[in-house]
C-alpha cells in the first residue's frame, strides 16, 4: 500500500513537473518572439526617423507595433500560464508525504 502510494504520489509529481516545464517553454517562445518584435519595431522607427515621407516605412512600423502588443499580450498570459504551473506543483510536491517536515526549536512539528 505504501508503495503503490509513493508510485502514484511520484506519478503525480512527474506530471505537475511537465505541466510546468511545459508552461516555461511556452513563456521563454513567446519571450522571444516578443523581443525579435521589439527589435524589428526599433529598426522601422530608425527609418522612419530618418524619412519621415515614408509611407511604406510607416505602413510597416505600424504593422509591426499591432504585431508588437500582441506579442506583449502572449507573453503575458504565457507568464502567467507558468506561473499558475509553478504554484500546482509546489501544492501538490507539499501535499505529498515526501517534503521535509517542519522543524521547530529543534522538533519536528506534528
Amino acid at each position: 500500500m505504501i508503495k503503490q502510494n509513493t508510485t502514484r504520489d511520484n506519478a503525480t509529481r512527474a506530471a505537475f513537473l511537465l505541466a510546468e516545464e511545459r508552461a516555461c517553454a511556452g513563456y521563454l517562445e513567446a519571450r522571444k518572439a516578443m523581443a525579435a518584435s521589439a527589435r524589428r519595431l526599433d529598426s522601422l522607427n530608425q527609418l522612419l526617423a530618418k524619412r519621415p515621407n515614408r509611407l511604406d516605412y510607416r505602413r510597416a512600423r505600424d504593422k509591426e507595433m499591432s504585431a508588437y502588443e500582441a506579442a506583449v499580450e502572449r507573453t503575458r498570459l504565457a507568464w502567467n500560464s507558468w506561473q499558475r504551473a509553478q504554484l500546482r506543483s509546489d501544492e501538490a510536491w507539499t501535499a505529498t508525504k515526501g517534503r521535509h517536515p517542519r522543524v521547530l526549536g529543534g522538533e519536528v512539528a506534528a
